[in-house]
């Protein structure tokens, strides 16, 4: 009886084991077939807070028109330049990469038993992780390339002095402000980036094997390629009705300092509450 006993402990322990391999090589496949969507998502976030950032002076400007307490001015968004950006993009690549595959080896910590909630722990671990990077990485890449002699001019981006406002001279406020004023982009980047890397997970057949595996991150990649392609170079209506959902009037501060012919906050956005 005492060796049946036995027997057994020793058969669970090799199922539970065997369970706990599979799934790890599982969660590492998730990892890779997660990634390109996380980063597209990092890169997009990056992108409209340069569009906000540069509408800044003509927001503070015409908020004056503003008959209506609380709303804000109209403002066309235009596409940015292609060769300014790039100078710009490693500090979303690299917060991508990273909060993508922070937040899915969080989210799968645990074992799958409930999958739903896991899939929610990796939407907010990504949003909250892809914003404090951003936060800290922007700054840091906009010191690199002015040290590299190869500045944002306005030749490029109208109105790049504003650009500043990440924080040049690494002021310590930056990165915290970049964590209040872009979490909100940072959260629907995350629901965005779950649902359409499941969906590219789904289209491939799962993950499985490894062939499944590299099909969903074919597919992602795809997925990633026309998601920044329609914020870039596709209709501007994407991307006005982005800038319109995020972008709020003017703070109470910012209208403030332009008055007293200041440029601006640094590290603060139209973002901010009144």
């Amino acid at each position: 009886m005492e060796r049946l006993l036995e027997k057994s402990l020793d058969d669970q322990y090799a199922i539970e084991r065997e369970r706990k391999a599979v799934e790890d090589v599982l969660n590492k496949r998730l990892i890779w077939a997660f990634m390109p969507l996380g980063i597209a998502m990092a890169v997009a976030a990056l992108y409209l807070d340069i569009s906000t950032r540069i509408a800044i002076p003509v927001l503070v400007e015409l908020q004056e028109t503003v008959t209506v307490p609380g709303q804000r001015a109209a403002y066309d968004v235009f596409s940015l330049n292609a060769g300014a950006f790039a100078r710009i993009v490693p500090a979303a690549l690299i917060a991508g990469a990273l909060s993508s595959w922070l937040a899915v080896w969080a989210g799968t910590y645990y074992r799958r038993d409930f999958i739903v909630p896991m899939y929610v722990l990796i939407a907010v671990a990504y949003g909250a992780v892809v914003t404090a990077l951003l936060g800290l990485l922007i700054p840091l890449n906009m010191l690199v390339i002015d040290l590299m002699g190869a500045p944002i001019t306005d030749a490029e981006i109208p109105r790049s002095s504003e650009l500043s406002l990440f924080g040049r001279d690494l002021t310590a406020i930056s990165p915290f402000s970049y964590v209040i004023t872009g979490m909100e982009r940072a959260m629907w980047a995350a629901a965005g980036f779950v649902v359409i890397a499941l969906a590219g997970v789904r289209l491939s057949g799962g993950l499985d094997s490894a062939k499944g595996m590299i099909r969903s991150v074919v597919i992602n990649t795809v997925f990633a390629v026309i998601v920044f392609g329609l914020l870039h170079s596709g209709s501007l209506g994407i991307h006005q009705y982005l800038f319109d959902r995020f972008v709020q009037p003017p703070s109470k501060s910012i209208l403030g300092y332009q008055a007293e012919g200041n440029s601006g906050l640094p590290g603060r956005t139209p973002l901010d509450s009144e």
